[in-house]
């Protein structure tokens, strides 16, 4: 079943019939010819009447193309999504942990030498003692007079026939409380002492009384272990340095 809308020729046909059936209808209906301007008026009027009414049923119902297209409706807008940030403005911000370097490990207590050539590495001994004889290799029995803790070993280096040049090197192991005792004597004494290498230091010079030379005494301490160098009319480069890298590494 054709449920189109008829337009153009088939409209046109419609419409005769239409009005040729209603024609048809009132001349049947005509009882007598003195009535005839009246009747011819009804069919005016009616043909009139039902022209309006099928055009205006045609438009309304589609039959017949509107004049004027209804304007399209304008399109909406399409809201546009911002864009999502890249971080999350409520993101909590994380701090990398920071990585703490771990500190070499040191030596604090040293390690106390058997003989007096290894006080010193062996490359610097020639340097630093020339040929002064070592009285003894294994170190010598502590007889001075000096105060404080008493060594392990005690190292001397004398020409014989000197009678006061020469150098000697005691070494030992203390502890804390001993050591700081120690420290304030040769304060009292006049040493001046100081930080050093992650240790004490304490150091004086003095005349070689009746000799026109000097001593020069010097205690260094470090942990537990303890150095103390006298020397007299005996200079030497860098003896302290070396016996640090030897006992403490």
């Amino acid at each position: 079943m054709n449920t189109e809308p008829p337009e153009g020729d088939d409209l046109q046909r419609m419409l005769v019939s239409m009005k040729h059936e209603v024609l048809t209808r009132v001349d049947r209906q005509r009882p007598l010819p003195r009535r005839r301007g009246r009747h011819v008026g009804i069919v005016i009027g009616v043909i009139a009447v039902l022209g309006i009414g099928v055009g205006s049923g045609a438009v309304a119902l589609g039959l017949v193309p509107q004049p004027f297209e209804a304007a399209a409706p304008a399109p909406s807008s399409t809201p546009t999504e911002p864009p999502a940030p890249s971080t999350p403005a409520a993101a909590p911000i994380e701090n990398s942990p920071s990585v703490t370097p771990t500190p070499a490990s040191t030596n604090t207590d040293g390690v106390l030498p058997t003989d007096c050539r290894a006080l010193v590495p062996t490359s610097d001994y020639d340097r630093l003692f020339n040929a002064t004889p070592l009285r003894d290799p294994a170190g010598t029995a502590w007889g001075d007079a000096r105060i404080g803790p008493t060594p392990s070993m005690w190292c001397v280096w004398m020409d014989p026939r000197a009678d006061v040049s020469g150098l000697d090197i005691a070494i030992g192991q203390a502890d804390a409380a001993e050591l700081r005792e120690y420290e304030a004597d040769l304060t009292h004494e006049g040493y001046a002492c100081s930080d050093r290498d992650d240790g004490r230091i304490c150091q004086m010079t003095r005349p070689a009384d009746p000799y026109p030379v000097d001593t020069t005494l010097t205690f260094f301490a470090r942990g537990s272990t303890w150095v103390d160098i006298s020397q007299t009319n005996f200079p030497t480069d860098g003896l302290l340095r070396a016996v640090e890298q030897q006992v403490w590494g």
